[in-house]
């Protein structure tokens, strides 16, 4: 009886060892090496068989992907199997529309400026160079972010759009003009580090890989150098940030990445939702309850006249219980004439240099401030 089936056994046997060396084969191909991020939460970079695979985690919803793209070197095959709805990019990206100064001024910093066809909100540039390739038509305006000319973006040949995202929010006529979104997730990140750490993922769409690489490398330098002149036994400074916008106090959440940065600094920050990633929004009577007696208040606004303790005292009364108001420790940053939301996002290290001259003077003496000043 064995012997009437043993050709069909060994076929069996062949065929299940041809199978399981397939699906070796396979397992081959997709094998990948996670290319390493320090800092980043949301950011997962996949060396695979000749492409790179991004994966962007959703910061609303707990282990959910808000985007996922295969960036392909132009000229060569589009990978199979990919994951649905997985964005395929031919790099380095030739033409991109750009919808923030901050990544405009990023692109700068590592050489791929010219990669920009156009850009959004030019309005708030503060950076000469990039005004000039405005000017020139080098770079076009593409109007408002929130309603860009989408007619301009594609006849420009636009071959990709770095958007940032928003929690609930779709990116209405821009979905439909077929043109694959690059979502600039950055912002949510809690550390300032993870957040400058997104630089690599675009240079790797810009090829400008190496340029990124050795940016990042020199700011988290700066930064850690920086970090380690606050020991267990610095003071604590407690900080009051910002001011009522119409009716309501905006404020970086405890877990956002300016709420890392405060404390990193060696400030006592603590107001409202101490686990909040991203802006919260807070009524003056908790301000007032849980800041009056702080130590520090540092104030970012945009005028065409730079903020004084009588100009303060005038918007709103209520600013004068303030101790720090009392006291005079309050400094600002005149956003129309200081490139703070150009810089500081991808130059967290300038910023933190401040911030601890501010706090604890004394631990950087020789340290000239960057885009705080204290109020006149």
């Amino acid at each position: 009886m064995l012997l009437r089936f043993l050709p069909l056994l060994l076929s069996t046997l062949m065929l299940c060892g041809i199978l399981s060396c397939r699906n070796q084969s396979t397992a081959t191909m997709e094998k990948s090496d996670t290319i390493p991020l320090e800092y980043s939460q949301l950011l997962t970079i996949e060396q695979r068989a000749g492409y790179k695979f991004v994966t962007i985690r959703d910061p609303w919803a707990e282990n959910a992907i808000l985007h996922q793209y295969a960036l392909v070197e132009k000229g060569q095959a589009t990978p199979a199997n990919l994951p649905d709805k997985t964005t395929v990019l031919q790099i380095p990206l030739r033409r991109v529309c750009i919808s923030t100064s901050v990544h405009a001024n990023l692109f700068k910093q590592i050489n791929a400026l010219d990669h920009v066809g156009s850009l959004c909100d030019v309005n708030y540039v503060l950076d000469s160079t990039i005004l000039r390739q405005v000017a020139s038509g080098k770079i076009q305006n593409t109007g408002s972010s929130m309603n860009p000319n989408i007619e301009k973006i594609i006849d420009l040949g636009t071959d990709a759009l770095f958007f940032s995202p928003f929690k609930g929010t779709s990116y209405g006529i821009l979905d439909k003009a077929n043109i694959p979104i690059i979502e600039c997730a950055d912002y949510m990140e809690t550390s300032m580090l993870g957040r400058a750490e997104w630089m690599k993922f675009y240079g790797m769409l810009t090829g400008k890989e190496k340029e990124a690489e050795k940016l990042f490398q020199s700011i988290k330098n700066n930064y850690l150098r920086l970090q380690q002149l606050i020991t267990p036994k610095t003071s604590r400074p407690k900080l009051l940030v910002d001011m009522l916008n119409a009716q309501t106090w905006y404020m970086p959440g405890g877990n956002s990445t300016y709420g890392a940065l405060f404390r990193e600094a060696g400030a006592n920050y603590n107001v409202g939702n101490p686990k909040l990633s991203g802006t919260q929004a807070l009524s003056l009577e908790t301000v007032i309850t849980e800041s009056q007696d702080a130590d520090v208040w540092i104030i970012k606004y945009g005028q065409a006249q730079d903020l004084t303790y009588q100009s303060l005292a005038k918007q709103n009364k209520a600013y004068t219980l303030f101790k720090p108001y009392k006291e005079r420790n309050i400094y600002g940053c005149n956003t129309f004439r200081t490139p703070f939301y150009d810089e500081t996002p991808f130059r967290p290290d300038l910023l933190l240099a401040d911030l601890i001259y501010i706090l604890h003077p004394e631990l950087l003496p020789d340290h000239k401030l960057v885009y705080y000043l204290p109020l006149r």
